[in-house]
């Protein structure tokens, strides 16, 4: 749910103490009048005391979390207004932290970064921690997760609403409800759609979303009501300046993550060797420039085997030490 700016603001200010008798009277006659203003707060404050019960404060950088709420904050708060405890400032951090970027940062930072089971309290988390794990979620969508990917939703999920956060990579297959829509947060973006398939990575920073079937909504945390449609067969680029561009492909390996398949046609190297690095969850750096191209395709074949094709076609040579791949002439 997208409450209007001055809702949060009222939120915002109530979360940190910092409200006089006119902000409480204001936020009394706007719970009235919007029953769903009153929901947030009261959900604001569950986050708060599961944090609270899980001592996430302990492990938040107060200092760097505080620049980076007051940065985007756009509201006027009043010099005069009496400070709180620097315990309960913790807290008020991570509640502010959801309300300002929206539900993706508020679930890194009290569910996704503490160590946790599969459920907590408000919460279900979908692991994919040694190998490509499945899930049916409560609504009958189901999801394929990658390697190192984590899956977030409400227990309530499927209720009133459908959202998820990802952090990782992953296949979304979601069931058609109109009056439900389906939203899933990753990084800085927010992909939107009521009955589809589509996959979603995140690539140095940059978010890839890649329609297989249907439509999806695409767009930043930033400018949520800016939103990029993208047809089967279409990907989307979110970049770190929210700059969204649209291309009328889906990239050959955008999947060998699940498929076990790499296939290349002509494809200069180094995009190739980035691909592979990617497919193995490898640090990748190159100590050579390349130009050659390469035309291969791999199923299912460990990576030891490709870099040794790789060396006998292009006179390469690789340091795979620990999860590095480095790469030499």
């Amino acid at each position: 749910m997208e409450l209007p700016k001055m809702h949060r603001d009222l939120i915002t200010k109530m979360l940190l103490e910092k409200v006089d008798v006119a902000d409480e009277q204001e936020l009394s006659r706007q719970a009235i009048r919007h029953p769903e203003v009153l929901n947030e707060y009261r959900f604001m404050q569950h986050i708060w005391n599961e944090a609270a019960r899980l001592q996430l404060f302990e492990q938040i950088d107060a200092h760097a979390d505080w620049k980076r709420i007051s940065d985007k904050l756009d509201i006027s708060v009043n010099p005069n207004y009496r400070k709180i405890p620097i315990a309960s400032y913790f807290l008020r951090v991570a509640a502010l932290v959801v309300l300002t970027f929206g539900l993706s940062y508020g679930f890194y930072r009290l569910v996704l970064n503490h160590e946790q089971p599969e459920t907590s309290a408000g919460f279900i988390t979908y692991q994919a921690q040694q190998k490509l794990q499945h899930f049916v979620l409560p609504d009958g969508s189901s999801v394929n997760l990658n390697v190192g990917s984590d899956l977030t939703l409400r227990d309530d999920f499927g209720k009133n609403s459908r959202e998820v956060i990802l952090e990782g990579e992953a296949l979304f297959k979601v069931l058609r409800d109109p009056s439900r829509p389906f939203r899933v947060y990753t990084g800085e973006s927010v992909i939107e759609v009521t009955g589809t398939e589509f996959a979603v990575c995140e690539v140095n920073g940059m978010i890839q979303v890649s329609v297989l079937s249907g439509t999806v909504m695409f767009s930043s945390t930033d400018s949520v009501a800016q939103k990029i449609s993208l047809k089967a067969n279409q990907s989307g680029y979110l970049h770190t300046n929210n700059d969204i561009h649209v291309e009328d492909r889906i990239p050959a390996n955008t999947l060998s993550w699940k498929t076990g398949h790499l296939s290349f046609d002509q494809t200069p190297i180094d995009s190739a060797i980035t691909d592979i690095a990617r497919h193995f969850h490898r640090n990748l750096s190159f100590d050579v420039v390349l130009q050659e191209k390469i035309t291969a395709e791999f199923q299912d074949q460990p990576l030891h085997e490709i870099l040794k094709e790789l060396e006998l076609v292009a006179g390469l040579k690789f340091d795979t030490t620990g999860t590095a791949l480095i790469v030499r002439k």
